[in-house]
């Protein structure tokens, strides 16, 4: 993993050499949708674009699946962006992801991956609050507070058509691992957020959450539920229903922040990203070295210092 980590340093590091999409501006979703059904199109072999559906206010929601391998043979990994429409900086996170992808599909690490899994990206959950620019969808309700968890049966949840769309992937892709970007922090947070219990994949999740920490020089990661308790999270109901290895990376400290600043967010955010998704291979080759998770461990905000800290997250 420290390869893994000097290789994504140096991309930090190297000038873009952009495929049409430059992070000086928040992209409207009529630049979001283009330029991923331009990637399709300019590379029929790796990037498939699909529609998933339509949001209450009839935009489209998108997204494109990349990969050099077998999809009927290779597990998928599933990286999701703006479950709330105001944490603009999580769409552009995605779609810097696709970039990177793409510009770098020939280098042996990139190679690897997409040799191995098969990666949907989609960067608008919630395109109508993106419109908006509001937490939540056009009928009120908070995306991510809108999954079933233990005691909210899927009769009770689900109340926002885009997260019966999401719901919809993840019982037909069954995941192995997904990332749910967000905006508000900056931190790497795992399930469950319901509940302060350890769940079951504990140190898997804590060992990659601190890869993912130091590859972005963060020193927040822990379990959600530590962060503050929420019910009805992704990332809690896509590790409840299928076992996927879900996490939440919040990928800027202010939500939007100034367009000055989104090309630093977005390259920062993609280190993190890919170390997330190398650090799902490195398991499921056994070669990843868990340690476990204790309150003690360096890199460990104390839960009284962050109920201390001005801006909390809002995943």
């Amino acid at each position: 993993m420290a390869l893994v980590l000097q290789a994504i340093i140096l991309w930090l590091l190297t000038p873009s050499r952009a495929l049409g999409l430059t992070f000086a501006a928040y992209h409207s979703q009529d630049e979001i949708r283009a330029f991923m059904e331009r990637m399709a199109t300019e590379n029929p072999q790796l990037v498939k674009f699909q529609n998933l559906g339509y949001s209450d206010g009839g935009r489209s929601i998108d997204f494109v699946s990349i990969t050099m391998g077998d999809v009927e043979e290779i597990p998928a990994i599933y990286i999701n962006g703006t479950h709330h429409g105001d944490e603009k900086s999580s769409t552009e996170a995605a779609l810097g992801l696709i970039e990177y992808l793409i510009k770098n599909k020939s280098e042996p690490l990139v190679r690897d991956l997409l040799s191995s899994y098969n990666l949907y990206i989609q960067p608008l959950v919630n395109p109508d609050g993106h419109a908006s620019n509001n937490r939540f969808d056009a009928n009120g309700v908070d995306p991510n507070r809108d999954y079933a968890f233990p005691g909210r049966t899927d009769d009770d949840a689900f109340k926002s058509i885009v997260i019966r769309l999401v719901r919809g992937l993840l019982w037909r892709v069954k995941f192995r691992a997904a990332l749910a970007l967000h905006s508000g922090m900056e931190g790497v947070l795992w399930a469950w957020a319901h509940s302060a219990e350890p769940p079951p994949d504990e140190d898997k999740f804590y060992t990659i959450a601190k890869l993912v920490a130091r590859a972005m020089s963060l020193d927040q990661y822990r379990q959600s539920f530590s962060d503050y308790p929420s019910q009805g999270e992704f990332i809690d109901y896509a590790y409840m229903s299928h076992g996927t290895l879900a996490m939440t990376l919040e990928v800027s400290r202010s939500p939007s922040p100034p367009a000055s600043e989104l090309a630093g967010v977005v390259k920062k955010s993609v280190a993190g990203i890919m170390t997330f998704m190398l650090s799902v291979q490195d398991l499921d080759r056994g070669v990843l070295a868990l340690s476990r998770n204790n309150s003690t461990s360096k890199g460990i905000i104390p839960w009284a210092k962050v109920q201390n800290q001005s801006r909390r997250s809002t995943h």
